[in-house]
């Protein structure tokens, strides 16, 4: 496999996902500083989900227009310029405005960057390919909180959010350089998502997407909040035992990309779902330290094996000229509810009742929806 192009994807990856990952662990600070309930905290990530999914829309259906590489530099320009903003952000409205915007500039990558992938690497690779450059992710969400929790002791957080911008601003042109732009001929193929639409497959993983997507990332936007708020530590500790609980989300979303390949994304799926919703009970349920920690470990491990095998399943039921779109049309639905509406209702179910209740009726729900696997047509 060529290594440089994927190390840069990778890169990219990484940098995409910290710029939205690296908002949870300052969203205790934020909300001190502006006196918000945990449902107008929880509310601030839902404006990037819509954001972020009204991108992952629009950007499906003009990618194959506008370029795949156009569209991931253009977005990641579009990050560092509103990073650079959020220095000068005060009021709660604006954060509403900053997290929309970010969310907008980054839902470009995605739709854009699997195709790349896949015209890059043979479909023989593709889940090993997929799983290394999710990894991006769970490093990610392991390196962020460590980083915020260090960072915040020499800087006001928001500076550190400059490092972000500036590497936004330069990576992607060197992403310009190494990428391979899918062949015009085989993407310019007239694809509307009306057709996309009637495809059942397509609804299925937009589904299971919604759930694993809450259980992960939807939770993750709010730990910080029920670590310190709810079960009373520290912030400094919480935010270690985040990133130490999503130490392990590299190696497995690697491994989970080999496995996609030997076993087939079938049987992965169904092993991330269940295992996905038994720890998400678990978390919920955990009466000592010992046992949240653990929970913590076994939560933030098990969801990231959903990422590269569904990729790779929605590879195989979709053509090239199409898979943009596909994606896109999937991911709406996954970032809108687990990005966005999951963390505003967590929030809003402990403004009436505890973060636990919300957390153990999403492990519930997300452990029933295995039953979903089957209507998928892939091994």
């Amino acid at each position: 496999m060529k290594a440089l192009p994927l190390s840069i994807f990778w890169g990219l990856w990484f940098l995409n996902f910290s710029v939205r990952s690296g908002f949870s662990p300052v969203l205790p600070l934020i909300e001190d500083s502006l006196n918000l309930s945990h449902g107008q905290a929880g509310g601030l990530f839902t404006s990037l989900a819509v954001g972020y999914s009204l991108s992952m829309l629009i950007s499906g259906h003009l990618t194959p227009v506008w370029g795949c590489k156009r569209t991931i530099v253009s977005g990641f320009v579009g990050t560092g310029i509103v990073l650079i903003l959020l220095q000068w952000t005060q009021d709660y409205l604006t954060f509403h405005v900053i997290f929309f915007l970010v969310g907008l500039c980054t839902g470009t990558y995605n739709p854009a960057i699997i195709p790349i992938i896949t015209e890059t690497y043979e479909p023989r690779h593709w889940g090993k390919v997929i799983g290394i450059h999710d990894s991006g992710a769970s490093l990610a969400v392991f390196a962020m909180p460590l980083l915020i929790a260090f960072g915040v002791r020499f800087l006001p957080w928001r500076h550190l959010f400059l490092i972000l911008a500036v590497a936004g601003l330069l990576l992607p042109f060197i992403f310009w350089k190494v990428a391979v732009e899918p062949r015009q001929d085989r993407v310019r193929h007239k694809v509307r998502y009306v057709d996309l639409l009637r495809r059942r497959s397509l609804w299925t993983m937009g589904c299971l997407w919604m759930f694993v997507g809450a259980s992960c990332n939807g939770i993750f936007s709010i730990l910080p909040l029920y670590l310190i708020k709810e079960r009373g530590i520290a912030f400094d500790h919480a935010n270690t035992l985040i990133s130490v609980s999503r130490a392990g989300g590299a190696f497995v979303s690697i491994a989970a990309g080999f496995l996609a390949d030997r076993y087939g994304p079938r049987k992965m799926l169904i092993f991330s779902l269940v295992s996905t919703g038994l720890s998400t009970i678990a978390l919920a349920l955990a009466s000592t330290p010992a046992s949240l920690f653990l929970a913590l470990i076994a939560q933030g491990t098990f969801s990231i094996v959903f990422f590269p095998a569904g990729l790779a399943a929605i590879s195989m039921l979709t053509l090239l000229p199409e898979r943009s779109m596909a994606i896109a049309f999937i991911l709406f639905f996954g970032v809108m509810f687990g990005n966005g509406l999951a963390a505003l209702l967590l929030g809003l179910t402990a403004d009436h009742f505890s973060f636990a209740a919300g957390i153990l009726c999403l492990g519930i729900c997300t452990t029933f929806t295995t039953l979903l696997v089957k209507l998928l047509p892939v091994k």
